[in-house]
């Protein structure tokens, strides 16, 4: 387990750290979409976790601008879970 994010911030700080990792993920997906070969369902699967992640930013922006007209920090805990997994030979 590696932690990448264990701090306090201000909305402000927190929105282009937040913003910056969702959006690799959404172009992850993006790419994955436009891949040549890449088959329907697969296509179907990132388009919807696309929608989700977009989904996950308007609430997670709609939180921090919340907290920045009460005047608060946020407390941020982003972990991150690597496993191997071996796959077929070729």
């Amino acid at each position: 387990m590696f932690t990448l994010i264990n701090s306090r911030f201000t909305p402000g700080e927190a929105v282009p750290i937040l913003k910056g990792m969702v959006e690799a993920k959404l172009q992850h997906h993006a790419r994955k979409v436009a891949r040549p070969g890449t088959m329907e369902e697969d296509m179907k699967a990132s388009e919807t976790r696309m929608k989700q992640i977009e989904s996950d930013l308007r609430n997670i922006l709609r939180l921090l601008r919340d907290a920045a007209q009460r005047g608060s920090q946020v407390d941020i805990e982003a972990y991150l879970s690597i496993k191997e997994v071996p796959t077929a030979a070729h």
